[in-house]
């Protein structure tokens, strides 16, 4: 009984994975960026299944319901809400004009957050799952995220020679990717120090973590 719902835990993952990977190349970016945002994420996905390939047998069990990762899912599902909901009311406005409503009227590319927040999420389960593994997932996150800044920038390019004084002003409204504006610190040096800190704060989890979690 236990391995037919193992099994079917397993089955149900790879679909949900493929259709969620699958579904990213329609999201209406900006430009020539129109289904790229995929390859950030497809490479924190497989390199976290190479890592863990446990993650579609057994431990994937332990990663939905185990104890000690309430966390984890908890800031994963936040992500994925955010990423779901600027995707929709992306979709809703049909690109007629320069959204900048709703989610859009707090960071600038809410989609790449709830992504960011969704895999922080992940990486905080994958960390405490296996303390051992901290600097790798680290690592992994870091680049996805790094990733989906470079898209984020290169997209605003591409904005700004659409929509001009338009969306220059929205720039000078609306945060970056983070709900943060620091001063007259440039974005790209805030967002980096925002990323850099959870990097740091994430490989103090293992010191956090109870002793008997698995």
């Amino acid at each position: 009984m236990f391995c037919r719902l193992k099994r079917k835990l397993r089955q149900i993952a790879e679909a949900l994975s493929s259709a969620f990977l699958f579904s990213f190349q329609y999201v209406p970016a900006a430009g020539p960026w129109h289904g790229l945002m995929v390859f950030p994420l497809a490479f924190y996905l497989f390199m976290l299944f190479f890592r863990f390939p446990e993650y579609v047998g057994s431990g994937l069990y332990y990663l939905l319901f185990g104890p000690g990762l309430m966390l984890g899912r908890v800031v994963a599902l936040v992500g994925l809400i955010i990423f779901l909901a600027a995707f929709i009311q992306m979709l809703k406005a049909k690109r007629k004009g320069l959204l900048t409503s709703g989610l859009y009227s707090i960071v600038r590319h809410p989609q790449y957050l709830g992504i960011i927040v969704m895999t922080l999420g992940l990486t905080i389960m994958s960390i405490l799952y296996s303390p051992p593994s901290c600097f790798e997932v680290v690592l992994m996150w870091l680049i996805e995220v790094f990733g989906y800044l470079l898209l984020a920038g290169l997209e605003e390019r591409c904005l700004l020679r659409e929509f001009g004084k338009e969306y220059q002003q929205y720039k000078q409204r609306v945060p970056f990717i983070f709900p943060l504006r620091v001063g007259e610190i440039p974005e790209p040096i805030v967002t980096l120090i925002v990323v850099l800190t959870i990097a740091y704060m994430l490989t103090l989890l293992p010191l956090c973590r109870p002793p008997l979690l698995i």
